[in-house]
């Protein structure tokens, strides 16, 4: 690492960005922002940054202007793991992080990340490290967004996590829908994989992964950094 063996790793999500400074190859502190509000330009300049940018394009153009060294991940660098998704140049640069990620620990198991966001995204990575892909479906707010949206009188309603079976009305009817039928689709899929892959090792992810019951289930593991310690690794692997 340069600049005293420190880098900035930057992940720009659809609603939050995570900030974070490594230092010596380890990550050192956290900091979480609105992607309204967050400002670029308070960093230290001649630190290098890493960064994984989904959607925000405007961030991307700052983050150039304002740093000297800025690495961008993409499908082109080098990568920790071995690839074998049959269309690399389509993958989300959040899940190559991921799996970059997972590549660095529990080496020999099969690896599997729960990335609970926007999205529900799984991401498979066999015991010999190479990646296979996974699945993408609707995350816990789409859900309750899109049943207003292709209906004509349902109303919006923010989801959240209930213990409530029976919906007394239209409200409560929503919730329970959309929190267990996401939480039903988690476990449904992650049970398939440990069916196949009973030393599965599991690590969930995500903005929503906090609303997600884990219950007595082993072998997950609730890991809140996942992509910044994959943007660290890809930034250590084209160092």
């Amino acid at each position: 690492m340069s600049a005293a063996n420190q880098v900035y790793l930057l992940d720009a999500g659809n609603s939050q960005i995570k900030l974070a400074l490594a230092q010596d190859g380890v990550i050192q502190q956290v900091e979480r922002f609105d992607s309204a509000k967050f400002n670029i330009q308070k960093r230290e300049r001649n630190i290098p940054i890493a960064c994984s940018s989904v959607i925000n394009e405007k961030l991307l153009q700052d983050v150039r202007a304002h740093f000297t060294q800025v690495f961008e991940i993409s499908t082109l660098i080098d990568l920790p793991f071995d690839m074998a998704y049959n269309s690399p140049e389509t993958l989300g640069i959040d899940r190559l992080c991921n799996a970059a990620a997972m590549s660095q620990i529990h080496l020999g198991k099969p690896r599997l990340a729960i990335d609970l966001g926007t999205c529900i995204k799984f991401d498979f990575l066999d015991a010999d490290g190479f990646y296979h892909g996974g699945s993408i479906g609707p995350g816990l707010q789409m859900r309750s967004k899109a049943m207003a949206h292709f209906t004509a009188k349902l109303p919006e309603i923010k989801a959240q996590p209930t213990d409530i079976l029976i919906g007394k009305n239209t409200k409560e009817c929503l919730e329970i829908g959309s929190y267990f039928g996401w939480q039903k689709e988690i476990e449904g899929i992650w049970e398939a994989y440990r069916s196949r892959f009973p030393n599965l090792a599991t690590f969930l992810t995500g903005g929503d992964a906090p609303h997600f019951d884990l219950g007595q289930k082993n072998g997950i593991f609730v890991h809140e950094n996942l992509t910044l310690e994959g943007i660290l690794a890809l930034y250590l692997t084209n160092d």
